[in-house]
């Protein structure tokens, strides 16, 4: 994967660990019912196991698109024309630059 999606996709596990986690102290302090699903009564340790995954993941992802070191892209050594000092080629740094006199 490019570092950006990595990137982009750790940002958004570490929101969707956010949100688990908020839900799991409101549910916990009773502010919200415990959510029913497939009529199963989801408590809060099951929240915070989420939030613990998904925080997990972004971690991974947070890895692989910030720390870890880009990919060196093979540059191309371009050579220009002798500069008439040596036998070897001007490279862009050492061109001759023409002077007025």
């Amino acid at each position: 994967m490019k570092r950006e999606v990595c990137k982009f996709l750790s940002g958004s596990f570490a929101a969707l660990a956010y949100a688990h986690a908020a839900y799991a102290v409101a549910t916990d302090r009773g502010v919200i019912n415990e959510p029913v699903f497939l009529g199963r009564r989801w408590g809060v340790g099951y929240m915070w196991t989420e939030a613990a995954v998904y925080s997990a993941v972004s971690l991974a992802l947070g890895y692989f698109g910030w720390i870890s070191k880009p990919q060196e892209q093979l540059q191309k050594s371009t050579t220009f024309a002798t500069d008439g000092q040596g036998q070897q080629p001007a490279t862009t740094a050492e061109q001759s630059q023409p002077v007025s006199r």
